[in-house]
């Protein structure tokens, strides 16, 4: 493969990461163009980059950019072929849907150069499944972007070359971003294997009507001194796509004993199009002031959610999906806070953590399916 530099980058979707990935590249100085069949999700296209620009210029993640030029720069496209005219990077994201993925994926890859590199987005899906139906699979990788963050995973392909993950780190860097190459492949990859054990308690919390809602976004909040708590976040990344990847859940999976209850709660609000903070309602209605709650409860309510946090990266090292100074910075990255799980950890104390952890086993709405790791892994 030739190592040539990335100099045009043509981004697979019109939505919500398409828009961010772009926004990013384009920022960066790169010859941008974004594909999509639909052609009234373009013509919304820029008015969405200039909303998302505004709210992310609130925490300085674009400082001093003029982002109206950057957001002009980017070219729409709605055929396929033009779109990919003279690309060295492709990135994919559409819908968490395997087949869908590869329909697509299959037709990229028949259309761009024998040098472009091709990447999916997606957050759910096995890599390795998606690169077993490609032929280009030694120039295909996961390139997993966060929205608001500047933390980017790549994850390998069976096949993928070393070159590519070269290109791919090159690229990531080149835009101010923060690569994260693990070391295997792992379903939800690093932050949001913790962020999907943060939403899975705290929705199996409300589930079993332990808390509401709003007493846990508010210990979450107190605790980190976040704008947002597990349910906000929820809103901003889309029930929608929460629920497609819970829908995607196979056998195996982290949490999957759970999965009917999780999408019964979650269909509750995508039935009537309660999808977030995109149509003004999801688990919050946006349209209304949201008041103070009752604050009795954080105390035990952020012990729960902090030992589960710890959990799911004491579980990412037992798995050797990365060092421990490599998860520790995922969630410091991509949740802009100032503490990772293994500095909660240390400040706890194994003695301590262990008296927690059993503790928190005994909640009828924690499942003991990573003990053993646990206990193997920190020599109970």
């Amino acid at each position: 493969m030739n190592s040539e530099p990335i100099k045009k980058v043509c981004f697979i979707g019109a939505g919500t990461m398409g828009c961010f990935n772009s926004l990013m590249a384009s920022v960066a100085g790169y010859e941008c163009v974004i594909y999509d069949p639909s052609k009234e999700s373009l013509a919304s296209r820029k008015e969405n980059q200039k909303a998302m620009g505004e709210f992310l210029s609130h925490s300085n993640f674009f400082n001093e950019v003029d982002l109206d030029a950057s957001i002009s720069k980017i070219k729409n496209e709605s055929n396929l072929i033009n779109a990919l005219e003279g690309a060295d990077l492709i990135s994919e994201s559409i819908p968490e849907n395997f087949d869908l993925k590869i329909k697509v994926l299959k037709e990229v890859e028949s259309l761009i150069s024998k040098n472009a590199i091709l990447t999916t987005n997606t957050s759910s899906l096995s890599v390795t499944k998606m690169s077993q139906q490609l032929n280009s699979s030694t120039r295909f990788a996961a390139m997993h972007f966060h929205l608001g963050s500047r933390l980017i995973d790549l994850v390998r392909g069976v096949n993928t070359s070393e070159a590519t993950i070269k290109s791919l780190v090159a690229f990531v860097d080149s835009i101010n971003g923060h690569p994260l190459v693990l070391k295997k492949e792992s379903r939800g990859y690093a932050l949001n294997a913790m962020l999907g054990g943060l939403f899975s308690q705290s929705m199996l919390m409300v589930i079993e009507g332990l808390y509401s809602i709003e007493e846990i976004d508010g210990a979450w909040k107190e605790l980190n001194k976040s704008e947002f708590g597990p349910f906000g976040m929820m809103d901003i990344f889309g029930l929608d796509v929460v629920k497609g990847a819970w829908d995607e859940k196979e056998e195996g999976s982290s949490h999957i004993i759970y999965k009917e209850k999780i999408l019964g709660l979650l269909s509750k609000y995508t039935s009537n199009e309660s999808l977030g903070k995109k149509t003004g309602k999801g688990f919050y209605d946006y349209s209304k002031v949201q008041n103070e709650h009752e604050k009795s409860n954080y105390i035990d309510i952020q012990k729960d959610l902090r030992i589960g946090i710890i959990e799911s990266a004491l579980v990412l090292l037992a798995d050797d999906i990365l060092e421990k100074d490599q998860i520790n910075k995922a969630w410091i990255v991509g949740m802009l806070l100032e503490q990772g799980p293994f500095d909660i950890f240390n400040a706890i104390g194994v003695k301590e953590f262990k008296k927690q952890y059993k503790e928190w086993l005994s909640n009828l709405y924690i499942s003991s399916e990573n003990s053993q790791k646990i206990s193997k892994l920190i020599n109970y």
